[in-house]
């Protein structure tokens, strides 16, 4: 495979609400998408999910944007790729979002010339045509929350993640708990929980989570693996977990029986397989997690959450619910609580090139 030409958009996309966590306010989503064109005209899309600022990880996008215009893309019109997951032998691997995102692209391409879904070129196994979305509700106040959560149960949503911090976290799911005694739900501390917190955790505890999702600040995985000794729920680990590495030492200790997989965290998923296979092999749950990004990111997600093993419905909700207008025809949309995976070859999607442009700041071209 020769690449002919590579493009690099730096987008700003206005959020439809300000999006809160423990960590952070976002109000709109700068993000790089990358086009690749091969010898024969085919194009694939990738995107890098870093942000603007390190509150999730310490890469960031000004990162991104100048390893790849000082970097990966000149690099990639210079030697021939026979597969995309080639490149992982010279990606600097202190950047996961950046080698995901040229890894993302390239792989659409590859699929795209063989006329096969971007599944088939990772996995071969049987996936689902369709699954279960999931919502994420940020750090609402308690009325918000449950008007949310009633609002969403009717449009067909079975499973929720609520963002929680120590001061009201256990009071706000005690609250959806008595509410919705039977719902599946999730909560996402994002490292905001600290050591004189853990009898709060151990209050939680008690509510029948399906997991907790990175409850402690600064943690190492010895932290969590003496916190999962105690508790019945089941830890879930994300931004701790950015290598396979990472991954084989937390399931040495014990610190986790849930792993969030989000592909441009762990750099591709060159890595999620691995990933995957090792949660496979020692009884860890798996699941597809999501970020505030484009449906390019988004509909990869949605790919992986086909998967028949995930352990629950990932974080993939519309695409309008974040955006006016996403940059990918059709947007990701949800009937009756699923979304259809797109069959297709490559991601089975379209980018809208004027929504695209409308969103574009900046634009770099490599020929």
């Amino acid at each position: 495979m020769i690449i002919k030409k590579a493009e690099l958009f730096l987008l700003d996309m206005p959020l439809k609400f300000t999006f809160k966590t423990s960590q952070t306010r976002l109000n709109c989503r700068e993000t790089i998408i990358l086009k690749i064109t091969d010898e024969f005209g085919n194009t694939g899309y990738g995107e890098v999910v870093a942000f603007s600022d390190p509150f999730y990880t310490s890469e960031t996008l000004a990162d991104a944007k100048h390893l790849l215009l000082e970097t990966y893309l000149p690099r990639l019109l210079q030697e021939e790729t026979v597969h995309p997951f080639d490149i992982h032998a010279w990606l600097d691997r202190a950047y996961p979002m950046t080698g995901a995102g040229v890894e993302n692209a390239l792989l659409d391409v590859y699929a795209r010339r063989q006329h096969i879904p971007v599944m088939a070129a990772v996995f071969l196994e049987e996936t689902n045509t369709q699954i279960e979305a999931g919502m994420v509700l940020g750090d609402l106040d308690s009325a918000g929350l449950l008007k949310q959560i009633e609002q969403y149960l009717q449009e067909g949503y079975v499973r929720f993640k609520i963002k929680i911090k120590p001061q009201d976290g256990f009071a706000k799911l005690n609250m959806i708990r008595t509410a919705y005694p039977y719902l599946e739900l999730l909560a996402d501390a994002n490292r905001s929980f600290r050591s004189e917190h853990i009898p709060e955790l151990m209050r939680i505890d008690g509510l029948g989570l399906l997991c907790l999702e990175e409850p402690l600040a600064e943690a190492e995985l010895t932290d969590y693996q003496k916190l999962q000794a105690e508790m019945q729920t089941p830890v879930c680990l994300d931004e701790s977990i950015l290598s396979v590495a990472d991954l084989e030492k937390a399931i040495e200790l014990k610190a986790c029986r849930a792993l969030n997989i989000k592909t441009g965290r762990v750099g591709g998923l060159f890595y999620v397989r691995q990933m995957i296979e090792l949660c496979r092999k020692h009884h860890i749950y798996y699941w597809i997690g999501s970020m505030v990004e484009s449906g390019i990111s988004k509909i990869l997600h949605v790919h992986l959450a086909s998967l028949k093993d995930t352990y629950i419905p990932g974080d993939l909700s519309p695409s309008q619910r974040y955006f006016p207008q996403d940059i990918i025809r059709p947007e990701v949309t949800v009937q009756n609580g699923r979304i259809e995976v797109p069959r297709g070859p490559g991601l089975g999607i379209a980018v809208d090139e004027n929504v695209l442009a409308d969103y574009t700041v900046e634009h770099h071209i490599f020929a």
